[in-house]
């Protein structure tokens, strides 16, 4: 049951981050993101467009090497912990992709 529990306070860390930073990111690109090869008529995005995305990068970075640190001992609760960590990392990588995506795209063209 220790284990069950570490498991899921490790997924929980890394979606309770995701989750905003997804949200964030969708508006950003449906107030901001424009796509144009040939003409190139889109305008220059203002300062903070790519902090989202750079944000998630670093925050994946950062979490999978505290779950690398914090593994411990087979059948340890860390262990637990730390294979939370990197499955909510997962999670909460996808979770921002489908926001930032349907932000740039449309949910249309996604669903």
């Amino acid at each position: 049951m220790g284990q069950l529990r570490a498991l899921g306070n490790g997924l929980s860390l890394p979606l309770m981050v995701y989750t905003p930073l997804s949200v964030i990111s969708y508006f950003n690109e449906v107030y901001n993101g424009c796509f144009e090869l040939i003409v190139g008529s889109c305008p220059q995005p203002p300062f903070y467009y790519h902090l989202p995305r750079l944000a998630v990068f670093f925050l994946t970075l950062t979490l999978l090497r505290y779950a690398w640190e914090e593994r411990g001992d087979y059948g340890s609760h860390e262990r637990g912990f730390s294979k939370g960590l990197v499955l909510g990392t997962i999670l909460g990588v996808l979770t921002f992709l489908v926001f930032w995506l349907g932000g740039f795209w449309g949910w249309e063209h996604l669903l």
